[in-house]
């Protein structure tokens, strides 16, 4: 049987909350990942993210933890936040390369469409806000401070209830300089 035949399988194990490291793939490259931000290098270990396995196994990857052959609802119940799933699905599905942020101010990063994570850094960085819960000013202004400052555009997801999405860039009027 030739490998196009075979089926695309993950081989990961939990190391942690949210975190699964990569053992093996068959009929793909961890390259691959890579060159579409797919995963995070630590510690000599490709890590991926519950929300990036339910993409995988949505573009047709077996997803094997821990012996145990995962199906597409196992692995969305693994996904903390519904409309993180809801942003990061819509962002792939346009074309976009998008990783999760572990722990910092912002949900997401995205690089421009046909460019690489391994050669340029984030053109994006999108933060959540959930309808009807808002975000308060002085968040909102420290988010984009700190997305200015690493050289993104920040862009607001607003998921409503029934999880549709409107995208909102941010950003701030900057002083013109005078002569």
């Amino acid at each position: 049987m030739n490998s196009k035949n075979q089926e695309k399988t993950i081989v990961a194990r939990k190391i942690g909350i949210d975190e699964y490291g990569l053992v093996k793939i068959n009929n793909g490259s961890a390259h691959e990942f890579e060159e579409r931000g797919i995963g995070d290098v630590k510690d000599g270990t490709i890590v991926l993210r519950p929300i990036e396995l339910v993409y995988l196994s949505m573009i047709g990857y077996k997803i094997v933890i821990d012996d145990h052959e995962a199906n597409i609802n196992e692995l969305i119940r693994e996904v903390k936040n519904p409309h993180a799933l809801t942003v990061y699905l819509d962002m792939r599905k346009r074309g976009y390369f998008i990783k999760p942020v572990v722990n910092g101010p912002v949900d997401f990063l995205v690089w421009d469409k046909g460019k690489s994570p391994l050669n340029s850094g984030p053109r994006y960085m999108i933060k959540i806000v959930s309808e009807g819960l808002g975000i308060q000013v002085m968040e909102l202004l420290n988010v984009l401070k700190y997305s200015e400052s690493m050289g993104a555009q920040l862009v607001l997801a607003l998921v409503s209830s029934e999880g549709v999405i409107t995208y909102y860039k941010a950003f701030t009027f900057k002083p013109v300089k005078g002569d």
